[in-house]
C-alpha cells in the first residue's frame, strides 16, 4: 500500500518534541495482529533475532504530505483511493536511531543498531530497549528474552480476554493480561459485563476523537 519513494521524510520536529509526546511513525495494529506479532517474537530466542525480525517485517510506515499516518483504517482508505501525497517507506536504522534517541534521551547510532542486530554487541541500557519497543509498538518486555513466555499469555475466559483487548486499545501496550485476569477472578459475571460496557463506551469515544490505540 502506498508508493515507495527515495526521498524519505525528514521528520525534523522529533528533536524539538518533548519525549512524552513523541509518537512512533510505525502504524498501529489490530488486537489480533498485535497478538500474532507477540507470538512471532516469542519464537525467537535472542534480542538480536527479535530486533532483526522487527527491522525485516515490521518497519513499513506511511506518510501523507510528509506527515505519518498510523491508523490502519486510514491507511487502507488512502491506499484504496490512491490519494496524492500518500507514500510508504521502510524505516532504516538511521531513522530508528534518531527516534529512539529523541524518545529516550540516550545516545544511539546506526552502527550500534547494526551491532545489536548482528549480535556483535549486547544492549545494556533499558531505556534503549524500552524506546525500541515503543518505536515498534510492542510490549517493552518482548525485547527482554529472559522474560518467560507465560508473562504474555492471554486470559482463557472470553470476558477477561475482551477486557484485555479494550484496555490495550486505549490504555497502551503494556497492559498485563494475566493481571487483568487476576483482578477479575471471582467477580460476578454480571459485574464483568458491566465493566465491558464501560470499557466499550470509552473505546468508542477514543476512536471517535482519534485517540484510540495509543502507543
Amino acid at each position: 500500500m502506498g508508493r515507495r519513494y527515495e526521498d524519505e521524510p525528514v521528520f525534523d520536529g522529533w528533536e524539538k518534541t518533548a519525549p512524552e509526546y513523541l509518537d512512533s511513525p510505525i502504524p498501529r495494529r489490530s488486537y489480533a495482529a498485535q497478538q500474532q506479532l507477540t507470538l512471532e517474537l516469542l519464537n525467537l530466542d535472542t534480542f538480536a533475532e527479535r530486533l532483526t525480525y522487527l527491522f525485516d517485517h515490521e518497519s513499513t510506515y506511511y506518510v501523507l504530505d510528509g506527515e505519518p499516518v498510523t491508523d490502519p483504517d486510514e491507511i487502507a482508505r488512502l491506499a484504496a483511493d490512491e490519494a496524492p501525497g500518500f507514500r510508504s517507506f521502510v524505516a532504516p536504522a538511521t531513522l530508528v536511531a534518531r527516534w529512539v534517541q529523541a524518545r529516550s534521551g540516550e545516545t544511539l547510532t546506526k552502527q550500534a543498531l547494526h551491532n545489536f542486530k548482528g549480535g556483535v554487541r549486547a544492549n545494556t541500557r533499558p531505556q534503549i530497549n524500552d524506546a525500541l519497543a515503543e518505536f515498534w509498538r510492542i510490549h517493552h518486555k518482548l525485547l527482554y528474552p529472559n522474560v518467560p513466555a507465560a508473562a504474555f499469555e492471554l486470559p482463557h475466559d472470553e470476558t477477561d480476554r475482551r477486557a484485555h483487548e479494550l484496555m490495550t486499545e486505549f490504555g497502551g501496550l503494556d497492559v498485563n493480561a494475566r493481571r487483568i485476569a487476576s483482578y477479575l477472578d471471582g467477580a460476578h459475571e454480571a459485574d464483568k459485563q458491566q465493566l465491558l460496557k464501560v470499557l466499550e463506551r470509552i473505546a468508542r469515544t477514543a476512536r471517535g476523537t482519534g485517540h484510540g490505540r495509543p502507543s
